[in-house]
């Protein structure tokens, strides 16, 4: 029988962990190219996103949440990360998976967030100017696309990775 501790733990680590992938995977694959196309009529959607929904910190927290109780998972499985444990398939199977969630996260604060934030910010300069945008201002809104998408399709492969380590690690080996 679980205690009610790890019942908590992995009832955080599920759902935050569902709502972060989904999200990164949603924006991967329709949101972003979505506003790409668009380009400057995209602004208006992206900047309420990114500035009143605040969508980066609401991932950001999403994945925190999803680590931290997944370590406190991986410290109670593991009795204390005891050696023979981690050396299991198992134990290594659920390493992988917590690397590749971390990875996935440090790219998230260091790249897609600051990246957002720059994006969100110009788009909504270049709404309130009523009109077109400079060229440079376009350079720079395809500049921090591209970025933006590039990290953003990493961070979503790396967790597609994680969540299949996450799903089969207790039945390897």
């Amino acid at each position: 029988m679980s205690s009610p501790i790890v019942v908590l733990l992995r009832l955080l680590h599920i759902v935050s962990g569902v709502f972060w992938v989904g999200s990164v995977l949603f924006f991967a694959r329709f949101l972003l190219p979505t506003a790409a196309s668009l380009g400057p009529a995209a602004g208006p959607v992206m900047d309420h996103l990114t500035r009143v929904k605040k969508v980066p910190q609401n991932l950001i927290a999403a994945g925190f949440i999803s680590i931290l109780s997944g370590l406190g998972l991986f410290w109670h499985d593991s009795a204390g990360s005891q050696s023979d444990w981690m050396r299991s398939p198992t134990g290594m199977t659920f390493s992988t998976g917590a690397a590749l969630a971390i990875i996935a996260l440090l790219i998230g604060i260091t790249v897609n967030r600051p990246t957002a934030d720059r994006l969100g910010a110009l788009m909504a300069t270049i709404q309130a100017g009523g009109g077109p945008p400079s060229p440079e201002q376009t350079a720079s809104m395809k500049a921090l696309q591209a970025r933006l998408g590039a990290a953003l399709r990493v961070v979503a492969i790396l967790l597609v990775l994680a969540t299949a380590a996450m799903a089969v690690a207790r039945y390897v080996g």
